[in-house]
């Protein structure tokens, strides 16, 4: 294994369990993780990989910041959610940050069931859910939906789960992706 994708995913390793544990505990992504993080992606490829780890580097933050940058600004997401997505990038690149926000979404849908049942808000967002769907459907815009409430659920805990599984598939398969 080259030394550069130890020393990255070391990094990267560190940073997630700290994210899951400062989002489940604090409901926070900290900015003294996800900097540091940043920085040392992009010095980390551009030292090992001159040229073109820095591209995958800078893309990869881009990539970040795009991705989750209208979810906050819809106030669907957290600035932290945006600066974490922008770490994994700069120091894993594009195209791993892609399957790892991937997986980091399933596995945030699969986490929600239980943590919206512990609530009493899995039937009224299961309901919402169906009511949307079905008057869209229809094409009918007069669907009446339940208010809702807006609970924050920690998503970067869900990303990070996601992204430590696309490094274990990356350790076993070479890639980050099945097939």
């Amino acid at each position: 294994m080259p030394l550069q994708l130890i020393v990255l995913d070391t990094i990267l390793t560190v940073a997630l369990l700290i994210v899951i544990y400062t989002d489940a505990r604090h409901g926070k992504i900290y900015n003294w993780v996800t900097f540091p993080t940043i920085g040392l992606g992009i010095g980390i490829n551009a030292a090992l990989g001159h040229w073109d780890g820095l591209k995958l580097s800078l893309l990869g933050l881009l990539a970040g910041l795009g991705i989750q940058f209208l979810p906050w600004q819809m106030g669907l997401a957290k600035a932290g959610d945006v600066k974490l997505l922008a770490a994994v990038g700069a120091l894993k690149g594009w195209h791993f940050l892609l399957f790892g926000f991937l997986y980091g979404a399933a596995i945030h849908g699969l986490i929600a069931i239980p943590y919206l049942a512990a609530r009493g808000f899995l039937r009224p967002a299961l309901r919402n859910m169906f009511v949307f769907l079905y008057s869209k459907a229809l094409f009918s815009p007069s669907a009446s939906l339940m208010p809702a409430s807006k609970i924050y659920m920690p998503w970067g805990i869900g990303l990070s789960l996601g992204f430590l599984l696309a490094m274990v598939l990356e350790l076993v398969w070479g890639r980050v992706w099945w097939g």
